[in-house]
């Protein structure tokens, strides 16, 4: 297995028509081992393509994830907020307004799992200008929820106080 994970993870760096085959046979090979399942959305979600974002929101549908696995929470969408640094970041700010709303839905259910991904904003004063006031008014719009729990929120009033 971890010669084939290594094979995919080079592969799914490469937008190429093999590469849909090679995940949905891996999904096939592997599927009934919920850590390797784990490595196979996580792989999906740090793809460094535009691409990226419909997939993470496509595979938030599949039957091998579920929101209410901690595990397959942070596998897919914390990978993507956490590791896919060009996608969660895109100009656009689609990135954290994916993340944002997911985490805000998260929130009621698992806060302690949507605190931990918010923390991929951590770094957004470090940012261009564009995408600084991208993150900053998603940020800001997450802390205006007045139902937010104690631990979300407290990262995102650290997040925005850090200076």
């Amino acid at each position: 297995m971890t010669d084939r994970m290594a094979a995919m993870e080079t592969l799914a760096q490469h937008d190429r028509p093999e590469r849909a085959q090679a995940l949905e046979d891996f999904y096939a090979r592997f599927s009934g081992d919920p850590l390797i399942i784990d490595k196979w959305l996580a792989l999906q979600a740090a793809i460094p393509e535009p691409a990226t974002l419909e997939r993470v929101r496509t595979l938030t549908s599949h039957p091998a994830f579920s929101m209410a696995n901690p595990n397959r929470v942070l596998a897919l969408i914390g990978s993507f907020a956490q590791a896919n640094h060009t996608q969660f970041n895109r100009l656009d700010g689609a990135g954290y307004d994916f993340v944002a709303d997911t985490m805000l839905a998260l929130d009621p259910k698992n806060p302690q799992v949507a605190a931990r991904i918010m923390v991929a904003f951590r770094s957004w004063r470090a940012l261009e200008a564009r995408r600084r006031e991208r993150a900053e008014v998603t940020l800001r719009r997450v802390a205006a929820v007045p139902t937010l729990s104690r631990d979300v929120h407290d990262i995102v009033a650290r997040t925005l106080a850090d200076d």
